[in-house]
C-alpha cells in the first residue's frame, strides 16, 4: 500500500481529515499481499518472544485473579471458543482470552518495546489477535496481517500522545488498547467506518496510572489486560452498530485535549504508513528487567569485561540517561517485589554485577534478601544528561561512569542496546530466550514449547491458530 499523506494529520485543521480516520482506513484495508516478507518475518519473532512470556506470567498472583474471574463469567460450553495458554483444553470468550494471556504477557518484564511510541505492543497485540482468530476460525495469514496492523496503530498513537502523557500515564495501556481494537478489527473483516468506531470506542476506554510502581502492586497487569479486553469488545460491539467518538484523539474533548499535557505529535498517526511499519521498529528485551535499566545494564557489563572487574571491586555507580527513566525507576527503589526490584536501576545494577547477567532466572525472593545485591544497589545513582535527554524517546540510552575501591573510574556510553533495532536478537537467542522463559514458568510439557517454536518459525503455513496451549 503507498503512503499517507500527512498534510491531513496537522494540528489545527479540523476541515481535513483527522490522522485517527487515515489510520483506521489503512488498517482495515490492509491484506497479507501488502505486507513485505521481512516484515513478516519479524512479525513473527515478535510472536515467538510473546509467547514465550505469556508462559512466563502464568502463575503470577495477578494472572491467577484474573483466571478466576475469567472462568466464572466468559466460560463457553462445547468446543469453540479462545485458549487460556496456561490451561490446555479450556475454552472460553475472545474477550476473556485476551484478558488473561494479556495479563501473564506483561510479567516477567521480558515483552518488547518501541522505544518512540515507549509502547510494549506485543502484550496488547498478540493476546487479542491470537483469542479472536482462535474464536473465528481465521487463518494464519488473517492473524499476522492483523498482528501488523496493531502493532502500527498502537505505536503510532504512543507517538502522537508523546512523552508528557507517558509522564503521567502507562502508554502501553493508553494506547494500546487502540493496538489490540485494531487487530480485532481487522480480523472481524469489519470496513473503515466501523473500524473508526471501534478505535473511538477504544480510545474512550483508555487508563493506566503509574501508582503500582510505587506500591509494588498488580496494577501493571491490568493494564495490559484491559487494553486487550477493551480492545476486543470496541470491535465487537462495532461490528454490532455501536458508534464511537470519531476523532477520539484530537477531538475538543478528546485524549490529546485531556491527557497530553504538552504538544501531541499528529503528523507521526501517519508518516510513512504503508512504508515504514512500527513491527521492525520494535526492539525485544534481553535482560529480564524495565526497559528504562537496559543500556545501562550493558555499558556496566561492558565496563566489567573489558577492565577484568568483578562486584566486590565496585565503589560507586553513575548512571547519566534520561529523565523519563530517572523519574520511573526512582518510584521502584526500594525494591520490595521482586516485579518492583526489576524497576530499581540500582537493584538491576547489582543483579548484573553479580551474575554477569541479568536474566528471570535471576530475580527471585532469594535476591531480595541477599546482603550483597542490597549493598551494590545503595552505591547506584542516577541522572539526567542532557544530550542523551534530547535522544529520548527515539533512543534509550545511557552512559555509566564506574569508581573501583582502588580509585579508578571507568566510562562507558551505550547508544543502542542489545534487543533494538541495529541489535536485534536472532532466532537462536530468541529460542533460547523462550526456553528459559519456559524453565521459570515451570512448564511441565517442554516439548510442546519446543513445538510451538518450529510452528512459529512457519506460522503462515498453519491452517489456524489454534492449539499453542500447554501444561
Amino acid at each position: 500500500m503507498g503512503s499517507i499523506d500527512v498534510s491531513a494529520a496537522g494540528a489545527g485543521q479540523a476541515n481535513k481529515v483527522p490522522g485517527i480516520e487515515q489510520l483506521a482506513t489503512w488498517s482495515a484495508a490492509l491484506r497479507y499481499d501488502d505486507v513485505p516478507v521481512s516484515v513478516l518475518e519479524k512479525t513473527k519473532d515478535f510472536f515467538l518472544d510473546w509467547y514465550a512470556c505469556a508462559l512466563g506470567g502464568r502463575s503470577h498472583p495477578s494472572v491467577q485473579a484474573i483466571t478466576a474471574f475469567a472462568m466464572d463469567v466468559g466460560r463457553l460450553g462445547g468446543e469453540h471458543g479462545s485458549e487460556l495458554l496456561h490451561r490446555p483444553g479450556v475454552k472460553i470468550s475472545s474477550a476473556f482470552a485476551a484478558l488473561v494471556n494479556g495479563a501473564a504477557s506483561h510479567v516477567v518484564e521480558q515483552d518488547d518495546l518501541h522505544n518512540s511510541s515507549m509502547v510494549h505492543p506485543a502484550t496488547v497485540v498478540f493476546p487479542a489477535a491470537l483469542a479472536v482468530a482462535q474464536e473465528v476460525g481465521a487463518s494464519s495469514k488473517a492473524f499476522l496481517t492483523a498482528c501488523v496492523a496493531g502493532y502500527d496503530v498502537a505505536c503510532r498513537v504512543g507517538e502522537f500522545l508523546g512523552p508528557s502523557h507517558y509522564a503521567k500515564f502507562h502508554s502501553t495501556a493508553t494506547a494500546g488498547v487502540f493496538g489490540a481494537a485494531a487487530a480485532t478489527a481487522q480480523l472481524l473483516q469489519l470496513d473503515a467506518a466501523q473500524t473508526l468506531s471501534a478505535l473511538g470506542s477504544a480510545g474512550t476506554q483508555a487508563a493506566g496510572l503509574w501508582q503500582f510502581l510505587l506500591d509494588a502492586t498488580h496494577a501493571k497487569q491490568v493494564h495490559t489486560a484491559k487494553a486487550c479486553f477493551d480492545g476486543v469488545f470496541s470491535a465487537y460491539v462495532a461490528r454490532a452498530g455501536l458508534l464511537g467518538p470519531r476523532d477520539i484523539l484530537q477531538g475538543a474533548s478528546g485524549m490529546a485535549a485531556s491527557m497530553v499535557p504538552a504538544e501531541p505529535q499528529p503528523a507521526m498517526l501517519v508518516a510513512g504508513l504503508g512504508e515504514t511499519f512500527s513491527v521492525t521498529t520494535s526492539s525485544f528485551k534481553w535482560h529480564a528487567s524495565c526497559r528504562h535499566t537496559h543500556a545501562s545494564v550493558d555499558a556496566l557489563l561492558d565496563i566489567m569485561r573489558e577492565h577484568s572487574l568483578v562486584m566486590d571491586d565496585l565503589a560507586a555507580v553513575v548512571v547519566q540517561t534520561y529523565r523519563s527513566a530517572v523519574d520511573i525507576l526512582a518510584r521502584s527503589e526500594a525494591a520490595e517485589t521482586v516485579h518492583q526490584s526489576k524497576f530499581s536501576m540500582g537493584f538491576v545494577l547489582a543483579v548484573a554485577a553479580k551474575y554477569g547477567r541479568a536474566t528471570v532466572l535471576d530475580f527471585t525472593e532469594a535476591a531480595l534478601g541477599d546482603p550483597d545485591l542490597r549493598a551494590f544497589q545503595k552505591r547506584v545513582r542516577m541522572e539526567v544528561d542532557d544530550a542523551i535527554e534530547a535522544a529520548f524517546p527515539e533512543k534509550w540510552q545511557a552512559r555509566v561512569l564506574v569508581t573501583t575501591k582502588a580509585g579508578t573510574t571507568y566510562g562507558a556510553f551505550m547508544p543502542i542496546a542489545k534487543g533494538d533495532p541495529g541489535r536485534h536478537l536472532t532466532r537462536d537467542e530468541l529460542e533460547a530466550k523462550a526456553l528459559r522463559i519456559a524453565e521459570y514458568a515451570g512448564v511441565i510439557d517442554m516439548q510442546t514449547v519446543k513445538d510451538n517454536i518450529v510452528r512459529a518459525w512457519h506460522l503462515e503455513d498453519e491452517s489456524n491458530m489454534g492449539q499453542f496451549a500447554c501444561s
